[in-house]
C-alpha cells in the first residue's frame, strides 16, 4: 500500500544522529515545517523535499528528515504544521501533503498553514483543499500567499500516477512516477540503454544506482538477476519515496540515501549512473571524483547524451581503461575494462 510502513526507519536530530521513530514519539515538536517557508526555518522539526533543505535544517540544529522518511511514519505530532508548497511539482502533490499533515504530523484539531507564491495558483490550491474537507482562510503578504486553518479529522492518500515498463527480460513491471520526477510516463532513452548494457554484466552481490529517481534501473537489474539487492542515492526525497514504493511493490530490496554524494551509498561491485548534466562545473567535478572513488571498488557504468561524451571522458580516462557503448542518442562509458577507449556493439 502506498505510504505504508514497510520496515523500521530512522529520523535524525540536528547532529545527524539517528533516533528510532518509537523514541521520536516521546519528543515534543513545537512545529513541523514541510519544506522551507518563505521566512526561513524556525524552531521545530523539518520534513525536507531535497538534500539541500535537509542540510539547511541540520546546519541550524533542527530535527530533520527527508519526505520519504516522513511518509513512513509514525512521527511525533505538533500543534502546528507549516507547508511550503514546492514549485514545479504540480497540484497533484497537494492531496499527498494534506495526508502527510493530517495522518503523520498534526494533532487532532491542530492548525496547518500552506505557503505559496501567486504564480503557484493559490486559488486553485485552495479549491483542491476545499474538496478534501479543508476550510482555510487566505492571507497575502507581498508575493507570498498563505492559506491557514484547522486540519480535518482524516485524509486519504491518493495513488501516484504510473506506467508499465518492460525491464530487460521482465515485462509488465508496474512503476509509479509522479509529482515532477524525470520521465514520468516512460523509461527514458538513456536509462533504457544503460539497463541494456548493465544486463550484459556478470551477476554481482549488490548494485548501486546513483541518481536512482523512481527506481526503474535498480529494480530492473535486481529483477533480472544481476544482483539480489540494490542501493541508491538521489537529491530528491519525493523521488526516493516513489522508488521505495516501487521497490516494495516489486519485492526488490533497496536501501536509499538522500544525498548528492555517490559515496553515500555503500561500495558495490557494480555502479550504474544516469549522470545529471544540469549541475554546474564545480558540482560536476566533485560528483565525477566521487564516482571514480566508487570505481575503485568495482565496475562503473555511466550514461550521458552522446553530444556531451567528451566532457565526461576527461574525468574518467586517467583512471583506467574506458570502454564505450554507443546508442542512438546516448553513450554508456564503462570504467574498468581491459582495453582502451573503444566501441562494443
Amino acid at each position: 500500500m502506498i505510504g505504508s510502513l514497510a520496515s523500521p526507519a530512522h529520523i535524525h536530530d540536528g547532529e545527524g544522529g539517528p533516533l528510532r521513530y518509537a523514541e521520536a514519539n516521546k519528543t515534543t515538536i513545537p512545529r513541523w515545517q514541510v519544506g522551507v517557508p518563505p521566512e526561513g526555518l524556525g524552531k521545530g522539526g523539518v520534513v525536507a523535499f531535497t538534500e539541500s533543505e535537509l542540510i539547511a535544517a541540520r546546519t541550524g540544529g533542527l530535527l530533520a528528515l527527508g519526505f520519504n522518511e516522513a511518509m513512513r511514519g509514525p512521527l511525533p505530532r505538533s500543534q502546528e504544521v507549516h507547508i511550503a508548497l514546492p514549485a514545479y511539482r504540480g497540484k497533484r502533490l497537494v492531496p499527498v501533503l494534506a495526508w502527510l499533515a493530517v495522518e503523520r504530523l498534526v494533532v487532532p484539531r491542530g492548525r496547518v498553514a500552506w505557503s505559496m507564491t501567486k504564480q503557484q495558483g493559490p486559488d486553485s490550491v485552495r479549491a483542491v483543499l476545499d474538496g478534501l474537507g479543508w476550510n482555510l482562510d487566505k492571507q497575502r503578504a507581498g508575493r507570498v500567499v498563505r492559506l491557514h486553518g484547522e486540519a480535518p479529522a482524516a485524509a486519504a492518500l491518493p495513488l501516484p500516477r504510473g506506467f508499465t515498463a518492460d525491464l530487460g527480460r521482465r515485462s509488465g513491471v508496474d512503476l509509479v512516477a509522479d509529482y515532477g520526477v524525470f520521465s514520468p510516463d516512460r523509461l527514458d532513452e538513456g536509462t533504457a540503454l544503460l539497463l541494456d548494457i548493465a544486463l550484459r554484466e556478470p551477476p554481482v552481490s549488490r548494485v548501486a544506482d546513483i541518481g536512482v529517481g523512481y527506481g526503474a534501473l535498480a529494480i530492473g537489474l535486481v529483477l533480472n538477476g544481476i544482483a539480489p539487492s540494490a542501493v541508491g542515492t538521489d537529491v530528491d526525497a519525493i523521488a526516493l519515496w516513489l522508488s521505495e514504493e516501487n521497490a516494495r511493490s516489486n519485492s526488490v530490496p533497496l536501501d536509499l540515501a538522500l544525498s548528492s554524494d555517490p559515496m553515500a551509498a555503500a561500495p558495490t561491485p557494480l555502479t550504474v549512473v544516469n549522470v545529471p548534466t544540469h549541475i554546474d562545473a564545480a558540482e560536476t567535478a566533485a560528483f565525477m571524483a566521487s564516482l571514480v572513488e566508487r570505481a575503485q571498488h568495482g565496475r562503473l557504468l555511466i550514461v550521458v547524451h552522446a553530444s556531451l561524451e567528451g566532457r565526461y571522458v576527461r574525468y574518467l580516462s586517467s583512471h583506467g581503461p574506458l570502454q564505450r557503448h554507443p546508442g542512438p542518442a546516448h553513450v554508456v562509458l564503462e570504467l574498468g575494462s581491459s582495453v582502451g577507449i573503444e566501441s562494443r556493439a
